[in-house]
Parts: C-alpha cells; structure tokens; sequence
C-alpha cells in the first residue's frame, strides 16, 4: 500500500458522481472517518474514480504516517459483479486554495479503475486504519494509590490496590496479555518484585496481577509494563456506496 502526501491544489479533481454511504461515518476512540464523495477522474490517461474520506483525530495520536496507515480493500466489486482495481492512495493536507487543514484533520483518498459501469447502482467498501503506535514497553508516571483506569498506549490500569509492600492490579490490554511484565521505578531505579501471581482473564486481554516488593509502595508511584509480544492490529469498517 502506498502512502503519500499530498496536496490538493496539485491534482485534477474530475467531476463529482452523486453517491451516499452506510454508514456515512463511523468511530472508535482514536478516530472518527466520513464518507466525502465518489468522482469521476482520468489518472496516468485512464479513466476511473477515486473515494475520498474525512478522516478526524480523537485520542492523542496524530493522524501522520508514523501513528496510522489507512486503505481500501485492493479490489472492490459492485452489485452487477464488476471488479475495480486500487491504482494509488493519497493523503490529503491542504484545501484546494492552499490553505491548511485545520490541526488534527486529514482527507485519504484512494483510486481506482476502470470507470463505474453506468449499470452500478452500489459499491461494496471496506475502509481499514491500522494503528502503527503500539509500544512493548510502556511507562506509568505518578500513580496514586487508589488509581483507576489509567490509559497509556491503550494499556489500561483499570484499578490499583495497595498494602504497604503489597501491589494488586487489574489491568486490559488490546494484545495479548499473557507474559506481562511489571516493575516499578524508584529513585532512578528499576525495583523488581520479589513475588507475584497473576489470573489471566478467559479470553487473555484482562489479568489481576499481584506483586510483592522489598519495599512499601510510595505515593504516587511509577510503573513500567512490558508486553511480552505486540499483535498486529487492524480496524475495519463495511461501508455500502449507492450511486444515484
């Protein structure tokens, strides 16, 4: 799949076909994207038709390359059976004038080809944004002793209990939870704990872990949790475009 910035005062953008989708937007709790049209377009002297979206940032991750990807499928077909190829994908920056999109707002757009046969009334679509952020280790800064759902890189620590060195934590995680790592920083050092048991929830994204250090837990306090393993993540969304 090819990325590439792009701007929009730098392209021809064809002639608009009169098209809705259902849904017309859709979310979760990183991004929210919006169908924008469907156009006509001649691309390398080959006609065909391209799909824009509006694609706003909700959580803390910008909606660069280094954060997120996003496609369509490589091929998609409409309801008489005719298949259209992907020819190129692009992210849009700026308005047609040149103006800046404002901060956190992007377009994605994607072409494909031949032309829509003029017995297409509906296209099948699946809009796909993978999350590119995840990290195998991730820190947790200034935790109270009653902390509660504390999220940092979609790890979260939905409750903290404590007993002078005693440390219980129920913790979600997006991965796969088995072989999580926890110790605590403290006084610019990395303490690990002299005992703890763990009971993995049935379906391996939750785990009460409870850990016993050499020392009493301060308060605050900082973690650091390791993830034994990341898994390659991918959100999709089924999108129907009916052409009028």
């Amino acid at each position: 799949m090819l990325i590439v910035i792009f701007i929009l005062s730098g392209c021809n953008l064809g002639s608009e076909t009169k098209s809705t989708a259902s849904p017309s937007q859709f979310e979760n709790q990183h991004l929210s994207v919006a169908y924008d049209g469907l156009a006509n377009t001649n691309k390398d002297a080959e006609n065909g038709f391209y799909m824009t979206f509006q694609i706003d940032q909700i959580g803390p991750y910008p909606l660069d390359d280094k954060h997120f990807s996003f496609a369509l499928q490589r091929v998609i077909e409409d309801d008489v059976g005719n298949q259209y190829e992907s020819v190129k994908t692009e992210i849009i920056t700026e308005k047609e004038n040149g103006e800046t999109l404002p901060e956190g707002t992007v377009y994605f757009r994607q072409y494909f080809k031949p032309e829509l046969n003029i017995e297409s009334s509906k296209l099948s679509v699946l809009f796909y944004a993978k999350p590119l952020y995840y990290q195998q280790t991730v820190l947790f800064e200034e935790l109270d002793h009653d902390s509660e759902n504390v999220v940092v890189n979609d790890l979260n620590i939905a409750r903290v209990k404590t007993d002078k060195n005693k440390l219980t934590l129920y913790i979600e995680d997006v991965h796969n939870i088995q072989g999580l790592e926890t110790t605590m920083v403290h006084g610019g050092e990395e303490i690990y704990p002299v005992f703890s048991s763990t009971e993995i929830g049935k379906f391996n994204h939750s785990i009460i872990a409870n850990h016993e250090f050499a020392i009493n837990i301060p308060d605050p306090f900082t973690l650091k949790v390791k993830r034994h393993r990341l898994q390659d993540m991918l959100w999709d969304y089924p999108i129907t475009i009916t052409l009028k």
